[in-house]
């Protein structure tokens, strides 16, 4: 596998509009990929999209936000990922850790003042908790409304998202 994230611009949604996404998680992910452009042209600036890449086929989605674009539960110095999705038939293949791996490095390598990574996951949506766990984050205690509800704050050092094995020990690299 070469899996790479790459930038996107915020007019490239066609990009990523093939990834293949449940109907019944798709929200948790921004909702359809249209949605999430058009909610990213229209917010602040400090949002950037990536495209996750395995060799030239896209896999997922990822996006990174800070400054302004920060939700209001976010801590000072951190940036959040957000809107994460991985192609529902390449699901369990290690490509959602591999996303937040990259996005973790690029902001270590891009945005070398910011020292957290946060992100905030649905209560119902265990498979993105688990997920976040995975890869390093924790739970920071802290339940805020959410678009779709109660969402679960997680946060963690850069550095531990940006090994590869940041999470626990059944952690696949790729």
């Amino acid at each position: 596998m070469a899996v790479s994230l790459r930038v996107l611009g915020l007019d490239d949604e066609e990009v990523v509009a093939g990834i293949a996404v449940d109907p019944d998680t798709e929200p948790y992910s921004g909702g359809p990929i249209g949605e999430v452009f058009a909610q990213l042209r229209a917010s602040p600036p400090r949002q950037t999209p990536f495209a996750l890449f395995d060799s030239d086929r896209i896999v997922g989605f990822i996006v990174a936000r800070e400054s302004a674009a920060l939700p209001v539960w976010a801590k000072e110095g951190c940036m959040t990922l957000n809107n994460l999705r991985i192609d529902t038939r390449l699901q369990g293949r290690g490509y959602g850790k591999a996303a937040i791996r990259l996005a973790a490095q690029w902001i270590a390598r891009e945005r070398p003042t910011v020292t957290h990574v946060m992100s905030s996951v649905n209560v119902a949506n265990l498979a993105a908790f688990n997920l976040n766990l995975a890869c390093g984050l924790t739970p920071t205690g802290r339940i805020v409304e959410g678009r779709l509800g109660r969402q679960r704050i997680m946060i963690a050092p850069i550095g531990r998202l940006c090994s590869n094995q940041a999470g626990s020990t059944s952690t696949r690299s790729l």
